[in-house]
């Protein structure tokens, strides 16, 4: 029986589909880190579309002389409990690279000792390393010690590159990026990242996250007064055109079939995003052409299924996040004086909200100057969930 994961699958290459312009794009340009051309990347795309999934595969096809680490800040935010600090992402990186190296005992040999050695320093207190990983050291927050780590840290893939023969780049994959905004002060950060690519030649950042291409954070990236100034190459991941689509679905699922007019509306649906097309395949019937009622019952009847991550995003927001949402929602998309007429709250603090669900992909700007929601798919749901309940969920 074939399956179409919604979830991150162990086994990358056998649920991968497509991606290969995009994949062929991306290692064009890090190929070049041999010859000391440090590209930095900016990669974007709505939840569900395959950011994640792509980076993992292109990090997994890496060749030996690349070392590749791959960061997920969401781990950090949920284990903070939603509070990030510079000291813990920075602390993350090195945790990051040292998993980087333990996949390799040759390299790990030779520089474990010196990574371990410096973190004493710099808390000045002895740790038995034989059975802990450095995510469990104690990093003092102190800004003398953030200094010298930050400096350590950042440093370190560039050294670990000049000291070892076969390896000629280090690629570091920081997913979910846009939690960085959450930082006392991220532009900062980015800065700090910046001034350290400018002297690294074999250093690749790959920065991803769903956050909408007008939010704040790309712009204090990669803007013209941003970190990067518009040097970053940034990659917009598109969804699957129809014809994608349909090739997908007769390769991959579990014989799901359609007439004309079913497909028309399991498009629209899903509007090619694969997430939203596994989920809706997987509670679809098998071995029977499905029509357009089927395709509309269905949708109804399993929108929780369908789109489950937007169930799991709603539980983090907070209720003015929410209401903002469910105004878009009733009111459709809105310019900012249109806005201010309908919530109580100051503009400072409508900025405040309207940026939040910018950066985390959940608004977008148009270049008619209105605010709307960036996923049908969210906005479907709570459509949905307010008939059948009589109120929007909680």
């Amino acid at each position: 029986m074939k399956y179409m994961p919604v979830v991150m699958p162990e086994d990358i290459d056998k649920y991968f589909y497509n991606r290969t312009k995009e994949l062929k794009i991306l290692n064009t340009n890090l190929e070049v880190l041999e010859e000391g051309i440090p590209n930095q990347f900016l990669i974007t795309g709505y939840r569900g579309i395959g950011k994640t999934s792509l980076l993992k595969k292109l990090l997994k096809n890496q060749p030996d002389k690349f070392l590749t680490a791959y960061i997920d800040l969401s781990e950090i935010y949920g284990r903070q409990k939603g509070k990030l600090s510079e000291e813990e992402v920075i602390k993350e990186f090195l945790c990051t690279i040292e998993e980087s190296l333990n996949q390799n005992i040759n390299i790990f040999k030779k520089t474990k000792k010196k990574i371990y050695n410096t973190i004493n320093q710099l808390t000045l207190k002895d740790y038995n390393f034989n059975s802990s990983s450095l995510r469990d050291l104690p990093i003092p927050i102190i800004e003398n010690n953030y200094n010298k780590l930050s400096k350590y840290v950042m440093e370190l893939p560039q050294r670990i590159v000049d000291s070892m023969k076969n390896i000629k780049g280090f690629i570091i994959v920081v997913d979910e990026f846009q939690l960085l905004k959450t930082l006392e002060n991220p532009e900062a950060f980015f800065w700090l990242i910046r001034s350290y690519t400018q002297k690294q030649y074999n250093v690749s950042y790959i920065f991803t996250g769903s956050v909408s291409n007008t939010a704040e954070i790309i712009n204090m990236i990669n803007g013209q007064t941003g970190a990067f100034g518009g040097r970053m190459f940034q990659l917009n991941i598109e969804a699957f055109t129809k014809e994608q689509t349909k090739k997908y679905i007769d390769e991959r699922s579990n014989n799901i079939r359609f007439d004309d007019e079913a497909f028309e509306r399991f498009y629209k649906c899903t509007r090619g995003i694969p997430t939203y097309i596994n989920s809706f395949c997987n509670i679809l019937p098998n071995n029977m052409i499905c029509t357009k009622e089927i395709i509309a019952e269905s949708f109804i009847l399993n929108i929780d299924n369908i789109a489950i991550l937007w169930l799991n995003v709603w539980g983090t927001l907070t209720d003015k996040e929410k209401e903002l949402i469910i105004l878009f929602v009733e009111e459709d998309a809105m310019d900012w004086t249109q806005l201010n007429k309908k919530v109580s709250y100051s503009n400072v603090t409508l900025t405040k909200y309207l940026d939040m669900l910018s950066n985390k992909g959940i608004i977008e700007y148009s270049a008619d100057g209105k605010y709307y929601i960036s996923d049908m798919m969210l906005k479907k749901w709570l459509e949905i969930k307010k008939e059948s309940q009589g109120r929007y969920p909680q």
